[in-house]
């Protein structure tokens, strides 16, 4: 146990041997100690050279718009009349699109005289064809009712002219006299 050290205690030197050996060991550590304290305290520059620059972040976004004519219509849509079609005979009609956006698009004519055996009365719907030249075959109306048909790419500002082909098969009897059909038919561009 530790104590103050009194009024007349003494210490004998002989008691603890001090060699120069030990004061050069203490000393040494102590100095090893003092030189990692140093370096504790030295701010260390952790400094890389750098540059930069700003620029603008502009967004302009695509527009995907089409210009249709055809038939009787001039500009701004199409009207094909196909007139006094008899039994084995098919009539055509071109129209013509162009992608007027700034981008590619797939086109498609969609609803090509959709609702047609709603005014047929008992004439078989399935006698009247419709196709477009080079894109799709002459094929039963009720067939292409649901669906549209494709009509390939346009890139950014090209046109093409299409032609459609509107036949009545051969077999058709006197049940399609008469007959008038109206309906609309949608060309669309959708972005590729």
């Amino acid at each position: 146990m530790w104590r103050e050290p009194q009024k007349g205690d003494t210490m004998s030197l002989k008691s603890k041997s001090i060699s120069k050996k030990n004061i050069a060991r203490t000393g040494g550590g102590i100095a090893a100690i003092g030189v990692a304290a140093a370096l504790l305290l030295v701010p260390v520059s952790g400094a890389d050279f750098s540059a930069s620059d700003t620029g603008d972040v502009d967004v302009s976004t695509a527009t995907l718009t089409l210009d249709l004519s055809g038939g009787s219509q001039a500009s701004g849509g199409f009207d094909l009349d196909f007139t006094n079609l008899k039994p084995g005979e098919t009539q055509t009609q071109t129209f013509t699109v162009k992608n007027t956006g700034s981008i590619a698009a797939d086109v498609s004519l969609g609803g090509p005289l959709s609702g047609v055996s709603a005014s047929l009365g008992n004439a078989n719907p399935s006698q009247l064809k419709i196709g477009v030249a080079g894109y799709k075959a002459l094929t039963p109306a009720p067939q292409l009712a649901s669906g549209a048909i494709d009509l390939g790419s346009l890139a950014a500002g090209q046109e093409r002219t299409y032609t459609l082909q509107v036949s009545l098969d051969q077999a058709a009897g006197n049940e399609w006299q008469g007959k008038t059909i109206g309906a609309t038919a949608t060309v669309t561009l959708n972005q590729r």
